[in-house]
């Protein structure tokens, strides 16, 4: 069998009617599964190393299309996101341009794939620019909410309270005497109403309509599935919308990293996103799990949405945890005592109050009555002290 391979492949080459790439496909349709999947992977990283070696060329000339070279190394991102020269020369772009949020996300990735050297002064290439002190007031709040319990493909395993979560914690964000959002800034979507379509296009508006000087709040519930290489995942981990299907999830659910990415567009530098999501499988009782064996939200994807300086993000369990729910309670455990943590008293809880809280009651509350683990997260672990959702905004201020 090899030897009629490399007879066929040998032919191939020496034929003029047979460009490279023919003989590259041929090549991965004769090898068995994973060793084709490991050819194509490294053929997209060639093609990515193909851009790459462009852009270089591109920094050489006197006035770079810095927009136009981000647009290339969108391409090789999605061909070898584990390059971390793709992530390098995306980092140093967006510098260059002055959107210090994509440059933030972009430094992430290139650290989190062991860049040996970030430094594009050094490199000749785009000089970082000092990013402006925060605004000492926040000017107006937005808040998407998402709790999905019931979903269209009944193979998919319900969860009792995941879109009573949302109301609850949207309600508690519109209370006027603890999260002061204006209510028609905080959109719910629930169960039917939560497609795949409807929170990407609640996404977008938001991202139309905040300034850097608002703070914008994001929560889900749902199922979620982990970042695997088997399942057909390709490593990607996803959110489980209303419509998606159980055998086809990379088709109709939001993959983490484009809701990260859409995150990150939202110009607000206060941001919070809450993922009250588990990816373990095989569960049964009170946990919320789909039925794909894997861990909860690792701690790359938990960095995703970590834009800028003022952007956390405060996950339900670990990687390696089911996040659960009470009969007692009517919620899950991290919604309650989220919830309760932002009612505690009138003045404001810190972000980092609000996760102490929940990180001191929810694992307590799970082991005393599921005997089991549950450990919240949060990201940045050092970020600033002073972010608050409860803050009253100043809408005077413009």
């Amino acid at each position: 069998m090899h030897r009629h391979q490399s007879e066929l492949a040998e032919s191939l080459r020496r034929s003029p009617r047979f460009a490279a790439p023919v003989v590259c496909l041929v090549f991965a349709l004769l090898l068995p599964g994973s060793q084709a999947a490991a050819y194509a992977q490294g053929a997209n990283c060639n093609r990515a190393m193909a851009i790459v070696q462009e852009v270089r060329t591109i920094y050489q000339s006197k006035s770079p299309n810095y927009k136009a070279i981000l647009e290339k190394l969108r391409i090789a991102q999605d061909l070898c996101p584990l390059s971390p020269d793709v992530w390098k020369y995306a980092y140093c772009s967006a510098l260059a341009i002055g959107d210090q949020q994509g440059a933030r996300r972009f430094k992430q990735r290139a650290i989190d794939n062991d860049i040996e050297k970030l430094d594009c002064e050094g490199e000749r290439l785009a000089v970082p620019r000092p990013e402006a002190p925060l605004s000492p007031y926040v000017r107006e709040k937005y808040a998407l909410i998402v709790g999905i319990g019931t979903f269209s493909d009944p193979k998919i395993k319900e969860l009792r309270f995941a879109a009573k979560d949302a109301a609850d914690f949207a309600n508690a964000l519109k209370d006027p005497a603890f999260g002061r959002f204006r209510p028609s800034n905080v959109t719910l979507l629930t169960d039917k109403n939560a497609t795949r379509q409807a929170v990407l296009s609640a996404l977008q508006s938001i991202i139309l309509q905040a300034h850097d000087d608002d703070l914008v709040v994001i929560y889900v519930s749902s199922h979620g599935s982990g970042s695997q290489q088997d399942q057909g995942l390709g490593g990607r981990g996803y959110i489980v919308t209303y419509d998606s299907e159980s055998d086809k999830i990379w088709n109709n659910a939001i993959e983490y990293e484009t809701f990260a990415h859409q995150t990150s567009l939202i110009k607000a530098r206060r941001k919070v996103t809450f993922l009250d999501t588990c990816f373990s499988g095989q569960a049964s009782g009170g946990a919320k799990a789909l039925e794909i064996d894997a861990g909860g939200v690792d701690e790359q994807t938990s960095k995703m949405f970590a834009s800028n300086e003022g952007s956390f993000v405060i996950t339900s369990s670990n990687s390696t945890e089911e996040s659960w729910e009470s009969e007692a309670l009517h919620n899950s455990y991290f919604t309650h005592f989220l919830i309760e943590a932002l009612r505690r008293s009138k003045e404001p809880p810190t972000m980092k109050q609000i996760f102490e809280y929940i990180a001191a009651k929810v694992p307590e509350a799970v082991a005393r009555e599921q005997k089991k683990p549950q450990h919240p997260q949060i990201q940045p672990s050092d970020g600033p002290e002073d972010i608050t959702i409860g803050v009253a905004p100043r809408r005077d201020v413009r």
